[in-house]
């Protein structure tokens, strides 16, 4: 599996987390965010060290369950993916992906803004 594919399906699973309030289990968003860091890290590109800066800011906001500050987070990674999207172009479509998946980021960053104006259930 590409990593492009990982992180398509690391998405979903971040959507499901997020769809539950992440009152079911937490980790299931820091697993996915934690293989993305590592990835990012491996590749020792300082372009992506904002990338990597923001999934661990993201990180913080999951612990602290801040749907406002994972809505920012989300929305700053989808911006930087698309940013990082604009050099890449090759027949294998990647740069297609990174598009697409930057949509999906500022997709959820939307839905984050939602959840954050709902009143918190007592």
């Amino acid at each position: 599996m590409s990593f492009i594919s990982e992180v398509e399906s690391s998405i979903q699973a971040i959507f499901a987390a997020i769809g539950s309030g992440f009152q079911n289990d937490p980790a299931a968003g820091y697993n996915q965010i934690d293989n993305w860091i590592q990835h990012l890290r491996s590749t020792n590109e300082p372009t992506m060290r904002p990338i990597v800066q923001e999934l661990e800011a993201l990180r913080g906001f999951i612990d602290n369950n801040n749907a406002a500050g994972m809505a920012e987070a989300f929305q700053n990674l989808g911006e930087m993916t698309a940013q990082a999207a604009l050099s890449v172009h090759s027949f294998s479509g990647e740069g297609d992906k990174a598009r697409e998946i930057s949509q999906k980021l500022t997709a959820a960053a939307g839905n984050l803004r939602l959840v954050a104006r709902m009143p918190a259930a007592h």
